[in-house]
Formats: C-alpha cells, structure tokens, sequence
C-alpha cells in the first residue's frame, strides 16, 4: 500500500467494484471503505468467537445440555457476577 492509503486493485477487481458502487449509487472510494471496514470487523468478530471457544468449558455445556428436562436451572448454571 502506498502512503497514501492508495492500494492497487487487478483490473477485474476494479471492475467489479467500479460496477458495483454505480448499481449502489456511491462512489468507489465509499464503496471501497466500507467493504475494508466489514471485512475487518468481520475478522474480528472470528477471532472473538475463536477465544470464546478456546476458552469454553465443554464438560459444563455436556452437563448442562445432558440434565433432565424440566429441571429449574441449577446455581452453577448462572454466569458469574463479573460477566453479568
């Protein structure tokens, strides 16, 4: 990327998005913008969930999802206050 924030996009790529942000009715660079910013949310969003899952208890979630219906959700089934 140059220090301008400018990137170079492969013609068809360009294309596309030059197409795309006329269909849309704004300009490139918004377009452009706005497809970087949800990517990296998205990203973040993976990553996010990638810890939660490493960090998960699996024996709780078997307990939990293995109990008897009808049951009352036990104390141990709240979060902790901390993540309330």
């Amino acid at each position: 990327m140059a220090d301008d924030g400018a990137i170079h996009l492969p013609k068809e790529v360009s294309a596309a998005l030059a197409a795309e942000a006329a269909r849309a009715g704004v300009s490139v660079e918004a377009l452009a913008q706005e497809a970087i910013v949800r990517h990296l949310e998205a990203r973040r969003t993976l990553e996010h969930f990638a810890k939660l899952k490493a960090e998960a208890d699996w024996d709780l979630l078997d307990r939990v999802l293995s109990r008897k219906g009808g049951d009352l959700p036990g104390e141990d089934d709240r979060m902790p206050s901390a993540q309330r």
